[in-house]
């Protein structure tokens, strides 16, 4: 028994021999490769996960400091109850963490509590240190981001709101301002025919009692560089606007001015202080219509585009209120005054024939008519309460039909579309009607004021079955809409405010632009992007500007002139005793 004691003892104390070895062997190995691990989870697939690495030293220093960190370890392993088991995955990864712990962190520009370090992207010296071609951009910024967006703690700068108008919304594109490509020509008959050297007489002639109110202004209608203009004392001029060569001493020092060849389409008979009272081009351009009232006599003269009299007409009654031209320029429809009522008359350019039609309880005054040719033959008339069809034929000119209009509202303008044999109406009460070849009225309740202006969109190809035709209305409301004639639904597709009342819209000829003006200013926006006006033009403090109206309450209202050559190229604005050409594109 003792024997086999003995044995056993043996046998015993040698395994726990053996396990002592095993175990004084296998720490070291298992703590160094804990460390190896520790430090391998450390990096991520785009870099160390440190978001700032230890500053770099040399070899003998890494060295040193790694056999530190082993006999570290072994102290560590050294002191735990012998028979522990080896250091765990989990282990090491508290160990990654508290390591990461220690670390130093930098306080947070904007007083946040400390966070972990963020990991790094593999640019540890930052975006200057990239020296491939994704390096951003070959002129780096200072702070090394790639935008400059604001940091943490850094306020983020202020955009520059610029709007298109009052009460519209913020916008981002910078709106071209057209002061600067602006020529002014000189009306005043003075400063043309006998030049002066000093600016004082030139500036005195200009803005003086002899200075003419401006009433009409129409570029021709295929030449660029005809535009012909009319109004008081006897202006009627077609001028070159292509040759300008004196200066406009009234404008010198604010904008181009200039003062161009002209031809004076007035007879020598006309009295200097008759007025022209309508004026008109003909389809082609070929002539030009003047109605003037001098004396209390009026005539309507024809003109060639170069100032060449063709013909004149004499009018019963001045003064003539409207010239329209009938689709083939075969003749002129005129609307004048005629004891209370109203006489419309058809001549005939090639010809001294004429044809008349009489309302006797139509009061111009009161009720000014408009008028459009729908066909050769036949033209409509509106005014007030009135809206009929007249046909011209067999040398006389009778009533074809007449339609029911608004109860309470009266009429100012009548609008013919050639392109869908649509008409468009508007009135004082903010309507905008739109009227078929059968007589049917569609309304819209465009404005919350009286409407001051109709405009068809020009097209070059005959419209589609199905597509839109785009009708353009102004008011007095400072608004301006821009309507489908096709949709049933009455809504606009888009809308524009300037503020004060609309006093002119015009659409260029290709219909890619519209002009809207006000008694200040003209913006222009591009058709079907309407949100944002691409150009902008305001008239800079002039004496011209000014009305010379005799009684500052009266309700007479000054007449504004718009118009765009037949390129859109340029816009001509007129009023009162100034005619601007705007260079737009």
């Amino acid at each position: 028994m003792k024997a086999k004691l003995g044995c056993s003892n043996l046998a015993r104390n040698l395994t726990k021999w053996a396990l002592t070895l095993l175990f004084s062997v296998q720490v070291p190995r298992d703590a160094a490769a804990a460390t190896a691990l520790a430090e391998a989870m450390q990096l991520g697939i785009f870099g160390p996960l440190l978001a700032h690495p230890p500053h770099q030293k040399d070899e003998k220093e890494q060295q040193q400091q790694q056999t530190d960190e082993m006999d570290q370890d072994d102290e560590a392993e050294s002191e735990t109850v012998p028979g522990a088991p080896a250091t765990s995955g989990g282990d090491a990864e508290n160990n990654r963490k508290r390591q990461i712990d220690r670390q130093p962190q930098a306080p947070l520009l904007n007083g946040s509590p400390a966070k972990r370090p963020r990991l790094s992207n593999g640019y540890e010296n930052g975006v200057d240190a990239a020296t491939t071609p994704m390096e951003l951009d070959q002129n780096h910024h200072s702070d090394n981001h790639a935008y400059p967006s604001p940091q943490e703690g850094e306020q983020a700068p202020t955009p520059t709101p610029r709007t298109d108008g009052p009460e519209q919304g913020t916008q981002v594109d910078k709106v071209e301002e057209l002061a600067t490509e602006t020529t002014f020509i000189p009306l005043c008959s003075g400063l043309d025919d006998a030049p002066t050297s000093s600016p004082t007489t030139a500036l005195a002639r200009i803005n003086g009692e002899s200075a003419p109110v401006l009433l009409h202004c129409q570029w021709h209608p295929r030449d660029p560089t005809i535009l012909a203009a009319a109004g008081t004392d006897a202006l009627a001029r077609i001028w070159n606007v292509s040759r300008g060569a004196t200066t406009d001493l009234a404008s010198a020092g604010h904008v181009n001015g200039a003062s161009p060849d002209f031809h004076a389409v007035v007879e020598e008979d006309v009295l200097p202080r008759a007025t022209v009272t309508a004026m008109a081009w003909n389809w082609e351009g070929s002539t030009i219509a003047i109605a003037t009232d001098s004396d209390s006599k009026a005539r309507i003269d024809l003109w060639s585009h170069e100032g060449s009299h063709l013909q004149r007409f004499e009018v019963a009654e001045p003064p003539v209120i409207k010239l329209r031209w009938s689709p083939t320029s075969a003749a002129i429809l005129g609307i004048a005054p005629d004891n209370g009522g109203t006489l419309i008359t058809v001549y005939e350019a090639a010809t001294t024939n004429s044809m008349t039609y009489l309302l006797p309880r139509h009061d111009l005054d009161s009720e000014p008519l408009d008028a459009a040719w729908i066909s050769e033959s036949e033209f409509l008339i509106g005014g007030g309460d009135l809206l009929m069809t007249l046909r011209c034929a067999d040398g006389k000119i009778t009533e074809m039909r007449t339609y029911d209009t608004r109860e309470g509202d009266s009429l100012t303008q009548v609008q013919f579309d050639w392109r869908t044999s649509l008409v468009a109406t508007c009135g004082e009460k903010g309507f905008v009607d739109i009227w078929d070849s059968t007589g049917k009225r569609r309304e819209i309740k465009a404005h919350c004021d009286a409407v001051t202006v109709l405009a068809w969109q020009p097209l070059q190809q005959p419209p589609s079955s199905g597509d839109e035709r785009l009708l353009a209305s102004g008011g007095e409301d400072g608004a301006i809409f821009i309507w489908n004639a096709l949709a049933p639904d009455g809504k606009a597709k888009c809308s524009m405010t300037m503020g004060p009342p609309i006093v002119a819209l015009a659409f260029t000829p290709d219909g890619a632009f519209i002009a809207g003006a006000t008694s200040e200013r003209i913006l222009i926006w591009k058709v079907g992007d309407c949100s944002i006006p691409r150009a902008s033009w305001s008239r800079a403090p002039h004496p011209g500007w000014l009305s010379p109206r005799m009684n500052p309450e009266s309700d007479e209202e000054d007449e504004h002139c718009l118009g765009w050559d037949a390129t859109g190229h340029k816009l001509a604005y007129g009023v009162n005793s100034r005619l601007a050409i705007i260079n737009f594109r």
